[in-house]
């Protein structure tokens, strides 16, 4: 290639480049002010009723509450059933300024306590009903599981696991029914966690 030509290519990557950079700047700068605009707004909001939100109830009697042999089951049954006396929300997918500009800026600290509960719940469900089917406690694992799903966890390795035993069952209508709750969820992802599930049906 002549040096001519090369030259002239370099020359318009360069400007081609400041351009994309100096775009790239601009639009950052438009998005952070945005964001400490609707900041500054939600910090405004005043506090609004949040008494009629969809809180969620602990249902220990869905749950398998009696003691196992393994400690560690039970360290994970202790911990769901000390939220039983807790409020919990499901607010995945709003950030705290979403949560102050919706309900005002007073409510964050609870709201965000709210939050904080369901992601325990949803994670310590996991985690019991992981460890209870490795023990063999297949039904009890199921039993918790589905609650979780109940609850439209965003722990996608839930539905994944209770997807394989329903597999193992040759239950695959079970499968259908997972599949037909997750556009229900607020998970993010949801288009690939179907297409592994329905992988999992036809394997």
């Amino acid at each position: 290639m002549p040096v001519p030509v090369l030259s002239a290519i370099i020359v318009i990557f360069v400007i081609w480049l400041q351009y994309e950079v100096r775009k790239a700047s601009k639009k950052r700068k438009k998005d952070e002010n945005t964001f400490w605009e609707t900041e500054k707004k939600s910090n405004l909001t005043r506090r609004t009723d949040i008494s009629h939100l969809d809180y969620i109830s602990v249902l220990v009697d869905k749950l398998p509450m009696a003691d196992h042999k393994d400690q560690t089951i039970n360290s994970y049954r202790d911990i769901i059933f000390k939220l039983t006396d807790k409020k919990i929300l499901n607010l995945t997918g709003l950030t705290n300024t979403d949560l102050k500009y919706k309900y005002g800026a007073a409510n964050i600290i609870f709201l965000s306590e709210c939050d904080n509960n369901y992601t325990i719940l949803v994670s310590m469900l996991h985690k019991w009903a992981e460890r209870l089917y490795a023990q063999g406690s297949t039904s009890d694992a199921i039993c918790v599981l589905e609650l979780a799903i109940y609850y439209y966890t965003d722990v996608t390795r839930s539905y994944k696991l209770l997807a394989n035993i329903y597999k193992k069952q040759n239950n695959s209508q079970k499968i259908d029914d997972l599949i037909e709750i997750i556009p229900k969820t607020k998970m993010l992802h949801k288009d690939k966690l179907i297409k592994e599930l329905s992988a999992i049906k036809i394997s």
